[in-house]
């Protein structure tokens, strides 16, 4: 079917009053840039390995008004420039700038709460070919879980699923908040499901969290608060329709579909497990877990 682009783009842009094609892709597109240097640097002490990453920028017209004390971006590989598929291989944040002499300089960390081997990983991966990715008003991220959702959508429709956006927040005067993105239904049957994806720094595991609010002493999802899980694969095959599905129920002897327990909070569902379909806890299609009790 033949596009009619210049269409698409009047539809795309009329409820923002005209904007040029140069403001739409800065706000869907992070720019990226290239890594000046990059220092990695491993200290033993006491036997025990420390690991130390910085690197710098050159200010250009492209990324000169970015750079500021503070600004985080993510690493990640030349080969998703070169049109490969995006993932996450360390994080990097700006901590000086000298504008006399064009250069910024940061340093590599992969986040809050981290373990040490992560970081090593980062390391090992990270080279100064790649690029260094700064979403310049922070709407990537929501636009590609947006994407995920409206393909999750469509991916349960062609299965034969009715399917319901939860509101994101709730009146109080209506009813109690949905800790939950969807309602799902077949043969008259509604469940709930909650999206979520896969862990940018390692793609191996799933990042199944939330918000720390009532009733949530740790960032791991409750088992009882949905019936099932979606995992995106995107950030692993670069295709916005794959996902991988998982019953909500504590893996154990009776039922060993299930996911493992978080350590500390047995109500809780371990915030990153490993993520395989065909491992006897995901499965590639809704279908396959809808009836598992």
């Amino acid at each position: 079917m033949e596009i009619d682009y210049k269409a698409l783009f009047e539809r795309l842009t009329r409820r923002y009053g005209g904007i040029t094609p140069q403001a739409l892709e800065s706000i869907l597109c992070p720019v990226l840039i290239p890594i000046h240097t990059l220092d990695k640097t491993i200290i033993k002490v006491a036997g025990q390995s420390h690991f130390r990453g910085s690197f710098t920028i050159k200010l250009d017209g492209d990324c000169e008004g970015l750079m500021t004390p503070g600004r985080t971006g993510k690493f990640v590989p030349k080969s998703y420039r070169d049109g490969g598929v995006w993932r996450e291989l360390a994080k990097g944040r700006i901590l000086k700038v000298d504008r006399v002499a064009g250069v910024a300089e940061g340093e590599v960390y992969t986040g809050a709460g981290s373990k040490k081997s992560e970081l090593e990983k980062a390391f090992l991966n990270l080279t100064e070919h790649d690029f260094w990715e700064v979403d310049q008003y922070g709407a990537s991220a929501k636009v590609l879980s947006g994407l995920v959702e409206y393909s999750l959508v469509h991916v349960l429709k062609q299965a034969g699923y009715c399917i319901r956006r939860m509101p994101e927040d709730m009146a109080k005067h209506i009813g109690g908040y949905a800790y939950y993105d969807f309602e799902v239904e077949k043969g008259g049957i509604i469940k709930k499901l909650e999206a979520k994806s896969l862990w940018g720094t390692n793609t191996k595991f799933a990042r199944l969290i939330h918000s720390l609010t009532d009733g949530y002493p740790t960032s791991s999802c409750k088992f009882a608060t949905q019936d099932f899980f979606a995992v995106s694969l995107f950030l692993r095959t670069g295709n916005i329709q794959d996902f991988a599905f998982a019953r909500s129920v504590p893996k154990d002897d009776v039922k060993p579909y299930g996911l493992p327990r978080a350590e500390k909070f047995p109500e809780h569902v371990n915030q990153n497990p490993t993520c395989e379909i065909g491992d006897g806890t995901w499965f590639a299609s809704l279908d396959e877990v809808w009836n598992l009790a």
